[in-house]
């Protein structure tokens, strides 16, 4: 008899440990399908930027890219349908439809071989086509979004100059001679005649006829109903560089009058690129002469009063703090070209200590001025006697130059050499500004016109410079702070990369995050709308005061802080509205927009929100943000039933604290060697959950307190009924363990706290998430609880979503010892938080409180024991 019931026993204990090890066979494919996932959530993301890219170059990996990137998402979409048992079936659904859709754009897209819009708006136009625009028009475009004064105009590209040449079979013709040129040159050939038979050509090319209707729309655009007059001038891809200006090598044609005469003027500045005077500083300077790179520039003309030329810093002398101006009546050829007299100023670079105008100004006998005729074209004009003499600037205008330049060079970032325009209404423009190339000796000089640096490191994920007041945001209540208050140019400031961000992205001029990478997706989302983005600038946050005025140039990896008279231009000038939503980078290829919009646009940009759904999975970027936020979810979800059916081999950890963990290991988070039932704390491996625990274990938290006698007997009952708790009061806290991965569910006293980390060598991967509910007492004062545990958390750079007493909070993309630092603090905070919303009895106590924590005050001492009730 003994022998069959021990059989019997040993029967009932194989099949207990053969559901339990099929439970946990279950749970570590849950695990490596998690992981997988992670991995694939951070490839697809990689695979955005690299899309992005394809599109804006026209490179002709797209096909591959593109296919690559929804083979990925796929296998996001089974892998969330792994992860929880099958309840996003119709997120495949979605995929499929979308994938539908992308393929089609995409052969539209291949067949017109990505052909671009031969023009872009100064509005539109974006700091990362700068390739296809010429540094001259792309820094307009820069001044003028940033509020400055700047003519409205539009730029022709490169690539379109050059396919006018193509369609008229001169590229070829100009390739040749451009040899022939390049050989003669060095042995000293004439080659006028080469130079002046390659021009005529040009100039009697015909514009394909895609090319002249994007033509004709931006003439009719700008110049309007009444026709208004023009400028036409190069934007040359190689001109404004501090090694090669170009200056004065290219044709520029003033007031044109009509679409014909634009037309003309165009091929006149395409073929000036070949004018012998280009040619031979193109040979001397070491330039090949083949690569086409002439774009052009128009811009609605300025009917001037005076104009000219001003240097920030003197660059005779630039160590004596004055800037440099030459200035005439009318149009400023004269002062350009140096043809003619011209005024020069020597004002100081401080707009209030000029001294007297005689001591730095040098009026010159003038007897000309250029002036726009009404039938097109320009005019030489003379001048008066009674108006030889008279100085082209006043005082007061001169000082307004100052100021004006000032701004410039702070916004840029160096000093400039500025073409500017004084209207016949008394308003100045500023026509063209490029930096100036000093001596060695003008370092500091040039150093000092930079500006102060407030921050300097990190890495560009989304190129430009831009002006904004900053806006520090560290939950979705500054979220909902910044969309109810009076709208001006901000920049975005945020602890970590938060997809929950992206919808505020077009509202602000630019973006700086402390802990990210240009994969992520809030990367691609500032590339979408073309804002500069500056991720992983460490502690921006802390460095940053918010409602400050900054410069953010992302390209450099520096923040400056903002002169006066920069900030108060972009207030004034560029106060954010509806029409800024919309995406520069579109504006360059519109061939590519119903592709792009199938692909790059982030609508799902609430993770709380009642939209947060497949039905509002619009993009391939919406579904690798749905799944990667319900996969999360699903591992928070693991169910204590999973580790009921596994509970023989469930391993026990035990403190000096009365907080007990089951623990199922899923690999490697446990010494091979230890076999009972009390696991030691020496035989844990797993990274996180050693963190977590030292934060349990600081000396001196609130664990062993007594449970308050008053207003809570009556409402535990309350609690236990609570649908939000999420598990009953008597569930057993457990964790799911690996070397670097942790997730633990936890019901101490009345509240319940979920922790989901992975904390490994790998940055990209390691996240920490946190949940927080619950509570003895009343809503009010669960709430004034969470608040507390916001602001902690807030303080240690998670993001975080407060909703009544439940806490939602994230930390993203940390490198590993900072993970632990977090989890450390997480672990002291769950023995902190103990009981304390019973003691919680005033509206402004959690301030206070989190302030004790975050000081290691651990017993309250340093506050008043009425206030906290302890």
């Amino acid at each position: 008899m003994p022998n069959i019931l021990a059989g019997v026993f040993q029967k009932l204990r194989e099949r207990r440990l053969a559901r339990a090890a099929k439970f946990l066979d279950a749970l570590k494919m849950r695990y490596h399908t998690f992981r997988i996932l992670l991995a694939n959530n951070e490839y697809s993301l990689d695979l955005m930027r690299s899309l992005d890219q394809s599109l804006r170059s026209g490179s002709t990996d797209l096909p591959e890219v593109t296919e690559e990137l929804l083979s990925v998402t796929y296998e996001l979409v089974d892998g969330l349908n792994r992860l929880s048992e099958g309840r996003h079936q119709k997120l495949f659904e979605t995929h499929y439809s979308l994938a539908g859709a992308i393929r089609k754009e995409l052969d539209a897209v291949m067949a017109v071989q990505f052909r671009a819009s031969a023009c872009i708006f100064l509005e539109d136009l974006s700091a990362d086509l700068r390739g296809e625009v010429g540094g001259k028009a792309a820094t307009l475009a820069l001044l003028r979004k940033a509020g400055f004064p700047v003519p409205d105009g539009f730029a022709v590209t490169a690539i379109s100059c050059e396919g006018m040449l193509s369609a008229n079979g001169l590229d070829l013709f100009i390739r040749q001679r451009a040899q022939r040129l390049e050989a003669g040159y060095n042995r000293g050939a004439d080659f006028e005649a080469d130079a002046e038979e390659i021009r005529l050509r040009i100039l009697d090319a015909v514009l394909p006829q895609a090319f002249e209707e994007d033509l004709r729309g931006a003439y009719e655009r700008l110049a309007g109903p009444g026709g208004a007059a023009i400028s036409v001038r190069s934007s040359a891809l190689v001109e404004d560089r501090l090694e090669h200006s170009f200056a004065g090598q290219f044709k520029s044609v003033l007031n044109v009058i009509s679409f014909d005469g634009l037309k003309d003027a165009l091929r006149e500045v395409v073929a000036s690129n070949y004018s012998p005077r280009s040619i031979s500083y193109r040979l001397h300077a070491g330039l090949s002469l083949v690569r086409h790179d002439m774009a052009v520039l128009c811009q609605r003309m300025v009917q001037a009063e005076s104009a000219g030329v001003l240097f920030t810093i003197d660059p005779a002398a630039s160590e004596s703090g004055r800037m440099l101006i030459s200035a005439v009546p009318g149009l400023g050829i004269p002062a350009v070209s140096g043809s003619a007299p011209a005024d020069i100023y020597r004002p100081s670079r401080e707009p209030l200590d000029t001294g007297p105008m005689g001591d730095w100004a040098q009026v010159a006998q003038k007897t000309h001025r250029t002036v726009a005729r009404a039938e097109g074209g320009v005019e030489e004009q003379e001048l008066s006697e009674n108006e030889r003499n008279v100085p082209a600037l006043s005082e007061e205008q001169i000082r307004s130059l100052v100021r004006l330049s000032r701004r410039v060079e702070s916004l840029i970032g160096k000093p400039q050499d500025i073409e500017w325009a004084i209207s016949q209404e008394g308003e100045i423009l500023i026509l063209q500004s490029r930096g100036i190339r000093l001596p060695l000796r003008s370092r500091q000089a040039a150093e000092a016109a930079r500006g102060e640096v407030l921050l300097r490191g990190g890495v560009c994920a989304s190129p430009g410079r831009c002006v904004g007041r900053v806006k520090v945001a560290h939950s979705t209540r500054d979220f909902e702070a910044w969309r109810n208050s009076p709208r001006e140019p901000g920049i975005l400031v945020l602890p970590q990369s938060m997809s929950d961000a992206a919808g505020l992205v077009p509202d602000f001029e630019g973006v700086v995050v402390d802990l990210g990478n240009p994969a992520d997706h809030l990367a691609c989302v500032a590339r979408e709308y073309s804002r500069p983005m500056l991720t992983g600038a460490g502690k921006a946050t802390q460095t940053l005061q918010d409602g400050q005025w900054v410069i953010l140039d992302a390209d450099m990896a520096m923040i400056l802080k903002a002169p006066e008279e920069v900030w108060s231009a972009a207030r004034l000038g560029n106060a954010p509205s509806e029409g800024r939503r919309t995406k520069p980078s579109d504006a360059s290829r519109p061939k590519t927009t119903r592709l792009r919009k199938l692909i790059e646009p982030l609508n799902l940009t609430d993770a709380y929100g009642p939209t947060f759904s497949i039905q509002e999975c619009g993009s391939l970027h919406d579904l690798i943000r749905y799944t990667h936020e319900m996969a999360v979810l699903a591992m928070f979800q693991t169910g204590d039933d999973i580790v009921e059916s596994a509970e023989v081999l469930i391993r026990r950890l035990d403190g000096v604290v009365p907080l007990h963990f089951l623990i199922i290991d899923l690999g490697g988070g446990i010494a091979p060697g230890s076999k009972t039932f009390k696991v030691r704390l020496e035989d844990i491996l797993s990274v996180p959950m050693l963190a977590l625990w030292r934060g349990v274990l600081t000396p001196g938290l609130r664990w062993n307190l007594p449970p308050p006698t008053s207003g809570v007997s009556g409402l535990l009952s309350r609690s236990m009924l609570d649908a939000g708790s999420a598990r009953p009061i008597g569930q057993q806290n457990y964790a799911l363990i690996t070397r670097d991965y942790l997730n633990l569910n936890a019901r101490v006293d009345y509240h319940f706290a979920m922790v989901d980390a992975v904390c490994g060598m790998n940055p990209r991967e390691n996240h920490i998430r946190f949940r927080f509910k619950g509570g003895g007492t009343t809503a009010v004062q669960r709430e004034r609880r969470a608040l507390f545990i916001s602001e902690v958390l807030e303080a240690n750079n998670f993001f975080v979503d407060q909703r009544g007493d439940l806490v939602t909070a994230t930390i993203l993309e940390t490198q590993q010892s900072e993970t632990e630092d977090r989890l450390v603090m997480l672990g002291r905070l769950l023995g902190f938080s103990r009981l304390l919303d019973a003691t919680m009895r005033d509206d402004t106590v959690h301030r206070k409180v989190a302030r004790a924590f975050m000081d290691g005050d651990w017993a309250l001492n340093s506050l008043d024991q009425e206030l906290v009730g302890t």
